[in-house]
């Protein structure tokens, strides 16, 4: 799994070397939360502007607690930023997806579900460089998985929590 973010790490510089050259408006943003490695959490998204002052994108994360539960995602998101300007400054939205959620019972056996998943986004995103090619984003949110808690005997899994992010990336 390390690997697979190793690669995107190295996607993500390629693409900002990239960008780096461009000199019309900026349309992408791709970034990685790098702060949450340390806590075994793996984030990716593509963001992109669609309308003047709206964006959609793409995201995924999966962590990797040896002793709890294991959440995996993959997400549709929407951002408004009402001061007219897509990818730079406020914004707030929504996100849907499938999540799954794995963790391993007192007997060690497996125990595992998936569902659609909801959420909503409160963010200020940076551009930032000479190019304003490089994006810093700080956010917060909640989520909501529908999947039933009662499916799992271990007591770590939630299903409704808040959510983070601490983002570095490129724009071009």
């Amino acid at each position: 799994m390390v690997k697979h973010f190793i690669a995107a790490g190295a996607l993500v510089a390629i693409a900002g070397v990239g960008a780096s050259a461009q000199t019309a408006a900026l349309r992408n943003v791709i970034s990685i939360q790098p702060l949450n490695v340390v806590f075994q959490v793996y984030t990716g998204e593509f963001e992109r502007t669609f309308a003047k002052a709206a964006t959609w994108g793409v995201g995924g994360t999966t962590t990797d607690f040896a002793d709890d539960a294991n959440y995996s995602s993959a997400e549709f998101k929407v951002r408004y930023y009402p001061a007219g300007v897509a990818l730079n400054g406020f914004s707030f939205g929504g996100s849907a997806g499938f999540s799954r959620v794995s963790t391993t019972d007192f007997n060690g056996r497996e125990e595992s579900a998936g569902g659609p998943s909801f959420g909503v986004l409160l963010e200020y995103q940076w551009l930032m460089g000479d190019k304003k090619n490089v994006a810093v984003t700080l956010g917060a949110g909640a989520k909501v998985l529908n999947i039933d808690e009662e499916e799992f005997s271990s007591t770590s899994v939630t299903v409704r929590y808040p959510t983070g992010r601490i983002s570095i990336g490129f724009a071009f």
